[in-house]
């Protein structure tokens, strides 16, 4: 099938910008940007590549569009009302996801003692947006024979997440993947790094995709923990993610210096010596590495670790990085979350006014290597509008005080485009021209130009996956 488009503003490239005033698809596939006679006038829209998101977690997507939404709750006494609201409509194990206690009017943490008399008879998992951190409720503690205040971090969130997720049958898990691809397809986005993924979550992939149910690309990296029983045969598998440290939010990413509030310094979740020993396993796959380290601490043991991978190497989030450690990110593709800035409004109660030019410093690394854009999703939303508009503007417009120190990191539209589409696609080991002849014919009709424009109102027309209209209501 052939279709083509005049008439409009056709962005092939970002850097070095490429710009054309028609656009020819046949099979699926970019055949020109010469004007055909008989082709469809846009009336003077714009054209992009689709976007392409680096890092996520389509399982846990799935999940939290079929569980409780906490995310922006002000309050424990909010939390309260949604978890009653939700248990009241629900059977089985209870699982939420998103609140944030530095959102909340208490000026604490939750604990168990917060929702155990709202339900006390079933298992309540209720993650904070971070994904390194989660409120369960006494039952679940005594299931696990575990004792605690019902705040849950790093290994010990991960076991009781596994616990609870193996709760859910299989047909819902499998109903969960295809709400994730369909919710993320809606964004406008083409192709995905899935991380963190299981064995069985790849085999539900695997089906979705024999089915041709599948409307995007998924690349998958592997957990750690299933590489042991890889057996090398899946085309979808592309690498494997490890951890070196947890989260801001939760005080766990490891640092060089202690926090500025608190006398810690964080947790190194996985011993060097273990991260070593995955790597080579990788290498027998010829799989990629991505490491996750956000604290420059971690960062540094990711950065030596990474010397044992033959193939690609990546850096999860960087979000701390040192002036001494930019250098060293060279052949290093470096995976960051932009909307970071704007979830993580409290960093520099974390880091303090001194390490300031240390957070976030995408025009630092793009300068010693490829930066990809993703969203870490569920963590932050999956609107690529709302992470180019904090690359861009660096929380200027929601009065973030990171932008006060680090405005010399805001990139130019058309840098922020490319970090999302050649920038991604690099790191996930593609070919990193997007939207030219020869290539997959993924894009996106614009109703204004986005280079010139308020990211956030912007509005997608239309969506062509292969060349094929996506007919999803997108959901801007």
């Amino acid at each position: 099938m052939r279709i083509s488009f005049r008439n409009c503003k056709v962005y092939s490239k970002f850097m070095p910008l490429e710009v054309h005033d028609a656009l020819v698809v046949e099979d699926g596939r970019v055949i020109s940007f010469n004007e055909e006679e008989n082709a469809r006038d846009l009336g003077g829209s714009y054209i992009i590549p689709a976007f392409v998101d680096s890092h996520l977690h389509l399982d846990e997507i799935g999940l939290y569009l079929n569980s409780l939404d906490l995310r922006g709750v002000k309050s424990i006494k909010e939390l309260r009302y949604k978890l009653e609201e939700f248990a009241s409509r629900t059977e089985g194990p209870i699982i939420g996801h998103g609140w944030d206690q530095e959102l909340f009017m208490e000026g604490r943490w939750p604990s168990k003692v917060d929702i155990d008399d709202i339900v006390n008879d079933r298992p309540v998992f209720l993650s904070r947006v971070c994904l390194h951190a989660a409120l369960v409720n006494s039952y679940f503690l005594e299931l696990m024979g575990m004792e605690g205040d019902g705040i849950v971090k790093e290994n010990e969130f991960e076991i009781f997440r596994k616990r609870i997720i193996s709760m859910v049958p299989r047909e819902k898990k499998i109903k969960y993947m295809r709400d994730a691809v369909e919710h993320v397809a809606s964004y406008g986005i083409c192709k995905v790094g899935y991380v963190s993924c299981s064995l069985e979550n790849l085999s539900i992939l695997e089906d979705l995709r024999r089915k041709d149910q599948l409307p995007i690309d998924v690349l998958v990296y592997l957990n750690s923990e299933d590489l042991r029983n890889y057996d090398g045969k899946s085309s979808m598998v592309k690498g494997i993610k490890l951890f070196v440290d947890g989260s801001l939010g939760a005080r766990t990413a490891l640092l060089s210096k202690e926090y500025s509030d608190q006398g810690t310094r964080g947790e190194q979740v996985m011993d060097y010596n273990k991260i070593v020993e995955y790597i080579e396993k990788a290498n027998e796959y010829g799989l990629d590495v991505a490491i996750h380290a956000i604290g420059d601490a971690a960062v540094d043991i990711a950065l030596e670790a990474l010397k044992h991978a033959r193939n690609g190497k990546r850096i999860e989030h960087a979000s701390v990085v040192r002036d001494d450690q930019l250098k060293k990110f060279k052949g290093i593709d470096a995976v960051v979350q932009p909307h970071f800035i704007i979830s993580d409004f409290w960093v520099l109660e974390r880091l303090g006014v001194e390490r300031a030019r240390y957070v976030y410093r995408f025009r630092d690394l793009m300068n010693e290597t490829n930066v990809a854009f993703s969203t870490d999703a569920p963590v932050e939303p999956v609107d690529p509008f709302l992470t180019l508009d904090a690359a861009i503007n660096r929380g200027k417009n929601e009065f973030i005080d990171l932008y006060r120190y680090t405005e010399d990191q805001s990139l130019r539209p058309n840098e922020a485009y490319h970090c999302y589409t050649s920038g991604s696609m690099r790191a996930l080991g593609l070919d990193c021209n997007p939207l030219q002849p020869g290539d997959e014919a993924n894009f996106l009709i614009l109703d204004r130009d986005p280079l010139s424009s308020n990211q956030r109102e912007i509005k997608i027309l239309e969506i062509y996956f292969r060349g094929k209209r996506y007919f999803k209501d997108n959901k801007r």
